[in-house]
């Protein structure tokens, strides 16, 4: 019956290919599948500005609507509140109680069986649940809030029809599906690590067949959302992904859900399949990134690496890749370098390759983002065609895009060379877990022919009342007469009887063509009889009154007579469900009650005294009695708390307080003395004043040496004496505690440059630095060239990338241990180490450390880098303590520049190589080499070459 091509002939990765035989859903503008991929073809962005009549309505007070901050826009989706409680034996007060994400979801389970032509009765085998939901806002917001149900939180009907457990559990019940029946929870990733699970349900046997869906509807739909700065919702009310001007994401409402079985009973069942799925993975990032809601390049990498394993498909077939892709200045260039990478180790992606998001045209949907991505992707199998990316004018510069293997396309079109054999899905949720995809094309149908001419087949039809059955008549009618390849009578009269649930008011006829079915089902809709299906004495006839009486007619008792094992499923409307209103309305406001930041008295918008600080922080952090020495981040903080706190601060008393700042800050008393500053002189900074101290006099440029880790600057003067260039040396300080210390890498960075501009006030600028140094002169170069100023071949002495140093700041124990670690491999003695300590070193050397946990370039530099690299490996136990990662740092800071990286090597490890004995000789001549690659370079064109 189906024709499996070579690549999907073998086994090489999972076990058991996947296919991907229906589906269904709701988005915003769209109530089905079908309209859903007509608008992604069409381009459309179905997130759209609600009035400030739709704001009222949601229940937006008038100065919530006038609030400059508040983005009055969002992806709704249309009919959450309509629902067949008939159809699904719920009774209507239990429905009204039912959060509209499960009634969505139960529809559109039902829903996505018929597409695959799948009885949920299906007695060869159990069917699995593996489904996920967003935070009941309904139970929140309506619910609770109304006068009849204001204290039922613990109500069974409240609790079983509103909590994320009873999900999957419900729809199991209620399509009386014995597979396993789980709800997933893994945030935005979460719909995507159910398909994970079920394909691996489905391959341990657990399941012969899986529903995987995933639903968000956050209530209400139309009162869009006040921006905060550093949050991930665009403050435009526009997702513009992989876009120059991208600036976050925006909320968006829908369901999707999707029907598998494994490859070989779904090829033997006659399904229609849209794609399969090869191979799938989940990870976590761990604490490997900046914090808990940062995303992790690394874990992303290594999700997909791992899901290109499990498929076994070669990275160069994949043509298409639909990206987590929320359209953040950071997330973006982070998402696309981890799928270069993980593509690249594995020999790909296909030439040509398109990435794509659909998130620009419906917004963010949460817990359902997965499965829609992964729908998408299907569909772009099926019809080999990549639609368009809308919103995307000029590429995200931090991308580097013209160095990664991928292309964004803004016409709706098929890749460069047919067929596309594969393609891919990403998901990443929020705290972390990572989920991925492998998918190829369907495998190349045979032609089954018509079937034996002369052949009468029932054709068979039922609904739950009269009604129903007329709308399944009339739908059918309707899609038969439109459609442009219509199906055989053979395999129309499989699908009736394979994929659709028998009910109790019945009709049925015997038909030899697509013409008689039309006039016969003309005749219901008219009221008409006509008898020749009651007279046909023969095998259809039988079965056509069989089933009139209420008998089942199961396809495989009646195979050998119609020929059913070589007809296949065709693609037929959805049952007309009914569509009811069920919602709870909240009780009108009072005006009684206390809104979030009323506790905390409100300033004359002018600053902030410490007690309405530690006020404010009290509230947020849900503790009493804070003192000025607890830590923000034992008290419970983080850094999405601090986006609140910012937020409440500029609200609440016109504070405006730096993000960067806030999160390097640790007591309860470092942050009180910040926002006090902040609020008294908001346009006022200290003028802290730094040295630029010269190494040698010489000719030409000045290099500028950014000291390392620790503040000292003796490397350099000790290099100083063996190098033999002429080229002049300048040592940047590092400010003094009573200077006053940066509390970001950004602000350290601006500071030295204002020290090298007092020392050379125009460009070319010349920078170089060992270690923390490198990382700082990056920052510098960024900020320099922003201003307009030119800057040469940047020099680093073994600097790791800004991705060694994605994770959490190590706590007092970890950097206790670290210690002794660094001056072990400083080759310090114990006299030594602890003059080190009185002069502050350690303690420099744990700030320098923190600050680059908390930095990321957020561009490009458009230049080179000569890169000297040690060429024996650091101590791996002062790596791991400092969660410091072994990274390629010539790869990785590849990715950093519009240019080139050229490494030179040197002899000894991250330290030794400054030790006496003939390695700092080296190290001496290769600084030497390295000075005169740069200066080569600003000679001639600039480029290295």
């Amino acid at each position: 019956m189906t024709e499996l091509a070579p690549e999907q002939s073998r086994r090489a990765g999972r076990g058991t290919p996947v296919a991907v035989v229906g589906m269904a859903g709701r988005f915003p503008g769209a109530d089905d599948v079908g309209q859903f991929w007509q608008n992604l073809l069409d381009g459309h962005e179905s997130v759209r500005e609600f009035t400030a009549d739709e704001m009222r309505a949601a229940g937006v007070p008038e100065a919530g609507i006038s609030d400059p901050n508040r983005v009055p826009a969002g992806a709704d989706m249309a009919g959450a509140d309509l629902f067949d409680e008939q159809f699904f034996g719920i009774t209507g007060r239990d429905a009204a109680l039912m959060d509209p994400q499960h009634r969505i979801l139960l529809t559109c389970a039902w829903e996505a069986l018929e597409d695959a032509g799948t009885r949920p009765d299906w007695s060869d085998g159990r069917i699995g649940v593996f489904a996920a939901t967003s935070l009941s806002t309904y139970l929140l917001s309506q619910v609770l809030r109304s006068a009849d149900h204001a204290d039922e939180a613990m109500n069974y009907p409240v609790l079983i029809g509103n909590d994320k457990d009873f999900l999957a559990t419900r729809v199991a019940y209620k399509l009386g599906l014995t597979g396993p029946g789980i709800s997933v929870a893994t945030a935005c990733s979460s719909s995507l690590t159910a398909v994970h699970l079920a394909c691996t349900a489905l391959e341990r046997g657990d399941c012969d067949a899986a529903l995987v869906g995933g639903v968000s509807i956050t209530v209400p739909q139309t009162s869009g959302y006040l921006y905060q700065e550093g949050g991930i919702l665009s403050q435009d009310g526009h997702c513009r992904v992989f876009d120059a001007a991208s600036g976050g994401t925006v909320k968006g409402n829908g369901c999707g859900v999707v029907v598998l079985k494994p490859l070989d009973r779904a090829l033997a069942e006659g399904d229609r399949v849209y794609a399969v799925i090869r191979g799938s993975a989940v990870n976590n990032d761990g604490s490997d990134k900046i914090g808990f809601t940062a995303p992790g390049p690394a874990g992303q990498q290594a999700v997909i690496e791992a899901a290109l394993r499990d498929s076994g498909v070669p990275a160069d077939s994949i043509g298409y890749v639909e990206a987590h892709g929320t359209g953040t200045a950071l997330g973006d260039p982070l998402e696309l370098r981890a799928l270069a990478a993980a593509h690249r180790a594995a020999g790909g992606p296909a030439p040509d390759c398109a990435v794509g998001s659909l998130k620009a045209n419906i917004g963010h949907l949460d817990a359902a983002a997965g499965v829609a991505g992964l729908i998408k992707t299907a569909l772009v199998l099926h019809h080999q065609t990549v639609p368009p990316q809308i919103n995307f004018t000029a590429p995200n510069p931090h991308i580097g895009l013209d160095a990664l293997p991928y292309q964004v396309r803004t016409t709706a079109e098929g890749p460069p060379q047919l067929p596309l054999r594969a393609a891919a899905v990403s998901s990443f949720g929020l705290g972390g877990t990572n989920a991925h995809c492998v998918l190829e094309a369907a495998p190349r149908p045979q032609d089954a022919g018509s079937g034996p001419t002369g052949v009468r087949y029932p054709v068979v039809l039922s609904g739950k009342d009269d009604r129903g059955l007329r709308a399944v008549a009339r739908r059918l009618r309707d899609h038969l007469a439109a459609a442009r390849h219509r199906p055989t009578v053979r395999d129309l009269a499989y699908t009736l009887l394979a994929g659709r649930q028998p009910m109790p008011v019945r009709h049925a006829f015997a038909a030899a063509d697509i013409d008689e079915v039309l006039a016969e089902l003309d005749a219901l809709l008219d009221e008409r009889e006509d008898t020749r299906a009651a007279a046909d004495s023969g095998v259809t006839g039988q079965a056509v009154r069989s089933w009139l009486a209420g008998r089942d007619l199961p396809a495989g008792e009646w195979a050998e007579a119609w020929d059913f094992r070589s007809a296949r499923k065709v693609a037929l409307p959805a049952y007309p469900f009914q569509r009811n209103r069920h919602w709870i309305e909240a009780a009108p406001p009072t005006g009684g009650a206390v809104t979030a930041d009323e506790s905390v008295d409100a300033g004359s918008g002018t600053g902030v005294t410490r007690e309405q600080f530690t006020a404010l922080l009290g509230k947020h952090l849900g503790v009493t009695g804070i003192a000025e020495d607890d830590d923000y981040y034992d008290l419970g903080g983080d850094s999405m708390l601090a986006v609140e706190i910012a937020t409440s601060l500029r609200d609440a008393f016109g504070v405006p307080i730096d993000l960067d700042v806030f999160a390097q800050l640790s007591t309860v008393g470092e942050l009180a003395d910040y926002v006090v500053s902040v609020g008294a002189a908001p346009d006022g900074a200290r003028d802290r004043i730094g040295r630029v101290v010269p190494i040698r006099q010489g000719e030409g440029r000045t290099l500028f040496l950014v000291h390392p880790a620790g503040g000292t600057n003796f490397v350099y003067f000790r290099m100083a004496v063996h190098s033999r260039s002429a080229e002049p040396l300048a040592a940047v300080s590092y400010p003094g505690e009573e200077d006053g210390r940066p509390g970001t890498l950004r602000e350290l960075a601006a500071l030295y440059v204002e020290q090298i501009r007092r020392e050379q006030p125009h460009g070319p600028y010349r920078l170089g630095g060992y270690s923390f140094g490198g990382n700082v002169l990056f920052e510098m170069a960024l900020q320099l060239r922003a201003a307009g100023e030119e800057v040469d071949t940047l020099l680093m002495l073994d600097s790791h990338p800004p991705e060694a140093y994605v994770g959490g700041h190590i706590g007092d124990d970890e950097f206790e241990r670290a210690v002794p670690l660094l001056l072990t491999s400083a080759a310090a003695d114990e006299e030594q180490m602890e003059l080190l300590r009185r002069e502050g070193f350690v303690a420099a050397w744990r700030h320098n450390h923190d600050l680059l946990k908390g930095h990321y370039p957020d561009r490009r530099f458009d230049g080179d880098i000569v890169l000297v690299v040690a060429e024996e490996d650091e101590d791996g136990a002062l790596l791991d303590t400092m969660r410091i990662r072994r990274l390629d740092k010539a790869s990785l800071w590849g990715g950093h520049v519009e240019g080139r990286v050229e490494v030179l090597k040197t002899p000894g490890d991250h330290f030794s190589m400054f030790e006496d004995g003939g390695r700092l000789e080296a190290l001496a001549a290769t600084f030497d080499r390295a000075l005169a690659r740069i200066a080569e370079a600003a000679g001639g064109d600039g480029d290295l070459g």
